[in-house]
């Protein structure tokens, strides 16, 4: 049995091919239409939601105990209908759609239209339809031209029409956390949050939690953390959601789990798509000396940040941001995105954009990319302290031990240093280090290279 296509399969978009062959196959399409139709609760269901490219619909209801107000539809199915004719009255009612499963919003609509179309065999036939039928044929005539509900529908916007869809959130570090905390405070349902496995700290057996399972359990929110793609799968199987959002998890999601939430899946990717795939976008931003950056919503495929994209934002880049303050603002950025961006996305109203072929692929981060590079610019070697803490850090050598630096400042197109860690001590300003240390440091190559 064909299955009822989602939104953002392209078909339901596409104004549909008119029956111009009416045999079997055509009886036999309406029949299985009718079944899945029933199957998945409906009251109507137009082909092209099921992948067919005809214009042929089917409508029968079955009053259901509690409602009196309706009478029963009987079975029909009408091939290359059109509205010849509307009331002037109207009424609002609320929707749903099975391309568009759980979304209910109301809709306005003529309480009467006459619609032409034909029988299954061919023959021409006229109907005058009021109240529910009326809603029914206009909800699927609109279908077969490329039109959803949600195109006239009431309250698209507003975010509380979107607490039924069932969330599980995927996200480990403190970015992920404030667009978890977004998710919430919104009244959005995250169901389950899946985050990375415990990672061991320090010397023993001692471990520390991702920030985000500690967040989630003060929320007291289901915490998964799985070790396998494999098991992020069954995971999936077994919560069955509407839609997964992914923030900074640490993993990257099997194509057969991508498959699995109702309205598939969306990453908060701090960089502008295709600029910046990968997983130090920002580290990358700062060290490439961009002047500009943003957050991308993206409908996940199988690749790595190669989906579609949903929505953009930019936000400039300053002389003295830092990994963690860029983190923080565009963590703040993405989770206002998000919001935004979830009610459009589960409507159907978000124009998918491909992204474009200048791609850029970041790096992972390696110990060994903190060391300094004393013959490299000022501006660079700024850029390289900003964007590397805290990890994996700067560093130089005075005689054999490694001096951190933690803090320094452009001055005249100079660095000046302003706080340092030697191997073995405490944190430090860079005068009270010069003091104790100007002897070794007059020393070194590259002390002269600083102001």
């Amino acid at each position: 049995m064909k299955k009822v296509r989602v939104i953002y399969d392209p078909i339901l978009r596409q104004e549909v091919k008119p029956v111009t062959v009416f045999n079997n196959e055509l009886k036999e399409l309406s029949e299985e239409m009718l079944l899945v139709m029933h199957k998945n609760i409906g009251m109507g269901l137009a082909a092209n939601q099921l992948g067919e490219d005809k214009n042929l619909l089917v409508v029968e209801y079955r009053p259901v105990k509690d409602d009196n107000d309706s009478k029963p539809i009987p079975p029909m199915a009408l091939c290359n209908a059109r509205i010849i004719k509307i009331s002037q009255e109207t009424n609002t009612k609320i929707e749903g759609c099975l391309s568009l499963p759980g979304l209910e919003l109301l809709v306005t609509r003529p309480s009467g239209v006459t619609v032409e179309a034909q029988d299954l065999t061919g023959k021409p036939v006229t109907i005058k339809a009021k109240g529910l039928l009326a809603r029914i044929l206009q909800h699927e005539v609109d279908h077969l031209d490329g039109i959803l509900f949600t195109d006239h529908a009431q309250g698209v916007k507003n975010i509380r029409n979107y607490n039924w869809a069932n969330i599980v959130f995927f996200g480990s570090d403190e970015f992920s956390g404030e667009v978890l905390s977004g998710l919430i405070n919104s009244g959005l349902n995250v169901v389950a949050v899946v985050t990375e496995t415990d990672k061991r700290a320090g010397r023993g057996d001692n471990t520390v939690a991702p920030l985000v399972k500690e967040l989630a359990s003060k929320l007291e929110i289901p915490v998964i953390q799985p070790e396998s793609k494999e098991e992020i799968t069954s995971v999936l199987k077994q919560l069955n959601p509407d839609l997964v959002v992914l923030a900074s998890y640490g993993k990257i999601l099997p194509e057969e789990a991508l498959e699995i939430p109702t309205y598939g899946a969306l990453n908060v990717h701090p960089s502008l798509l295709p600029k910046y795939r990968g997983a130090t976008p920002l580290q990358s931003a700062i060290l490439e000396g961009e002047k500009e950056t943003g957050v991308t919503i993206m409908k996940m495929n199988k690749g790595v940040d190669t989906g579609e994209i949903v929505s953009q934002t930019t936000t400039q880049i300053s002389g003295e941001d830092t990994f963690i303050s860029l983190r923080n603002r565009l963590s703040s950025i993405g989770s206002q995105l998000l919001i935004k961006s979830i009610p459009s996305y589960l409507s159907g109203q978000v124009n998918l954009r491909p992204q474009g072929t200048d791609s850029t692929q970041t790096k992972k981060l390696v110990k060994e990319m903190g060391e300094i590079d004393w013959s490299e610019s000022a501006p660079q070697i700024d850029r390289q302290i900003r964007a590397l803490n805290p990890w994996p850090g700067t560093f130089t050598f005075i005689g054999d031990k490694r001096l951190k630096i933690l803090d320094a400042v452009l001055v005249a197109d100079k660095l000046a240093l302003k706080v340092v860690q030697l191997e073995g001590k405490n944190p430090t300003s860079w005068s009270e280090f010069v003091r104790g240390y100007e002897q070794q440091l007059k020393n070194c190559s590259w002390y002269s290279k600083i102001s």
